[in-house]
């Protein structure tokens, strides 16, 4: 009988350590924490009207893969061109120094943008500076750092909005684009009243139909194999 349990206990275990397995082969945890991390700091982010965002992973299994973000504009509730922020793969340059004809390979950008072998962990940090009708917005990557602007089209506030939870921690899928973050004006429910939160019941395609935003800016996520 006891013989009998140990075996049905291990191809339980068995079960669960394959099951654990393929789950992490195809998502892997975010971890998504809003402002700076000191008090002070967040109370002078808010007097100039600065905002930070951190996506974090911490998953071994993620060695080599590329953490692609692409931005896409919504105007009306049409989705404009979607475009990665970096494009991948090497590009020759070719020069020519005397008679000869020399093709230099540059190296893939993507590659500093992968999550490599002696990381601990992998962040990358989001920052706006809304205190200008074009916004400045810095995405810093361990090992580059990108800055887009982005025109304001309507009188309203814009901020950045974490489209999860906000301090969240959870799966996510490997090889999908996902929407991470969208820089937005509130949802005005009238009355004065305004509301970045609510903007999270719906998909973001949609935001124009549902919340009659004429003007936004999504960043969707893809890690890459």
């Amino acid at each position: 009988m006891k013989s009998y349990v140990f075996i049905s206990f291990m191809i339980s275990l068995i079960l669960l350590t394959s099951l654990e397995l393929h789950a992490r082969t195809d998502s892997t945890q975010i971890s998504i924490k809003e402002g700076f991390q000191e008090r002070e700091t967040n109370q002078l982010a808010e007097l100039i009207n600065a905002e930070k965002i951190t996506v974090s992973f911490s998953d071994s299994n993620l060695v080599g893969k590329k953490f692609i973000i692409s931005k896409a504009e919504f105007v009306i509730g049409e989705k404009k061109e979607e475009k990665a922020l970096i494009d991948c793969g090497k590009d020759s340059v070719i020069t020519i120094v005397g008679k000869d004809t020399v093709h230099y390979i540059l190296p893939d950008a993507c590659e500093k943008m992968s999550y490599q072998k002696n990381d601990s962990a992998f962040s990358i940090q989001i920052l706006c500076d809304n205190s200008r009708d074009t916004a400045k917005i810095k995405i810093e990557f361990p090992r580059i750092g990108l800055i887009i602007y982005i025109g304001k089209r309507e009188l309203h506030a814009y901020h950045l909005k974490n489209l999860f939870d906000s301090n969240y921690k959870g799966f996510i899928p490997i090889n999908q684009k996902i929407p991470i973050i969208a820089y937005s004006p509130p949802f005005d429910m009238g009355s004065g009243v305004s509301n970045y939160c609510i903007l999270t019941f719906q998909p973001v395609e949609e935001w124009n139909k549902y919340y009659k935003l004429n003007h936004y800016v999504v960043f969707y996520l893809e890690i890459k194999d």
